[in-house]
């Protein structure tokens, strides 16, 4: 399952996107009074699995796609006079608090991926080989941003941690590619969550992000995608528990400071969506 020890510090993380009105309108030679929905429209009706009953919003090419927040998680040993202990820091690009929808995609790419190269912790993510790490990639490369941390691969397998190399480096961990082969059979992070006994999604799933972006509600969308990764992390306890790599004591102790960790978060006037999260993980 899991080869590897747990490294001193993990980054869960994961994106959301739209489509990318801008990117349309050159595309497509549209207008400039072409508004934002009618260049997504366009981007929907030029796909071959668009059907206006069927399939009005078919899911796009990652290089169609505009992102427009980053969430992390990160998890931290540090070592005190009092021993050693785990610190959590839950946090996005953008930051909360936000008003509106004045984000830089080039920024918040370029900021995620230059803390990434400078700290190189383990990434882990829920289908991020086949989805977000490829969406950073390519509108990375759109949006003309330089990530030599990031990109930097060791000369042979064994020289180091590898972003792009699942087979000979657990750098990046995909936890769904640890348990499911067959995509038919491809459990989504909502279901698995859930029937482990963890909150899941809240309120809203992806297929409302687009919605709430042309509503100017880039707060939700955060909160959101700040919730997905609360739930990547407590899936990869329940995978990290099953692989053996914390004891039964080290398993529950860790889980019971998760939870503080959030109760305090509550604190924070911006980050008091995070009730409803603790609300839904029984003690």
């Amino acid at each position: 399952m899991l080869k590897n020890d747990i490294p001193e510090l993990c980054l869960y993380f994961d994106l959301e996107w739209v489509p990318d009105a801008a990117g349309a309108r050159r595309l497509y030679g549209l207008p400039p009074e072409t508004t934002e929905l009618e260049a997504m429209q366009a981007l929907w009706e030029h796909s071959p699995q668009y059907d206006a009953e069927t399939n009005p919003r078919p899911f796009l090419k990652y290089m169609f796609s505009r992102v427009v927040a980053i969430s992390y998680l990160a998890r931290r040993i540090v070592y005190r006079d009092e021993g050693r202990t785990v610190e959590f820091r839950l946090g996005s690009f953008p930051e909360l608090p936000v008003e509106g929808r004045d984000v830089s995609e080039a920024e918040i790419i370029e900021r995620f991926l230059d803390s990434v190269g400078r700290r190189r912790p383990q990434l882990v993510g829920y289908n991020s080989v086949d989805s977000d790490l490829q969406v950073l990639i390519q509108r990375g490369m759109i949006n003309e941003i330089s990530a030599p941390g990031f990109s930097k691969r060791p000369e042979k397998p064994w020289d180091g941690d590898d972003y792009f190399d699942g087979r000979n480096s657990e750098g990046h961990l995909d936890i769904l590619k640890r348990f499911s082969f067959d995509r038919s059979m491809q459990p989504k992070l909502d279901e698995l969550a859930k029937f482990c006994g963890f909150p899941g999604k809240i309120d809203m799933h992806g297929d409302q992000v687009t919605d709430l972006w042309l509503a100017g509600d880039l707060r939700s969308i955060i909160e959101y995608n700040q919730t997905d990764v609360l739930n990547t992390y407590l899936v990869w306890m329940r995978l990290a528990y099953f692989s053996g790599k914390l004891a039964s004591e080290e398993y529950f102790e860790e889980l019971e400071g998760f939870r503080s960790f959030l109760e305090a978060e509550i604190e924070k006037p911006e980050k008091a969506f995070l009730q409803k999260f603790l609300d839904k993980w029984p003690a």
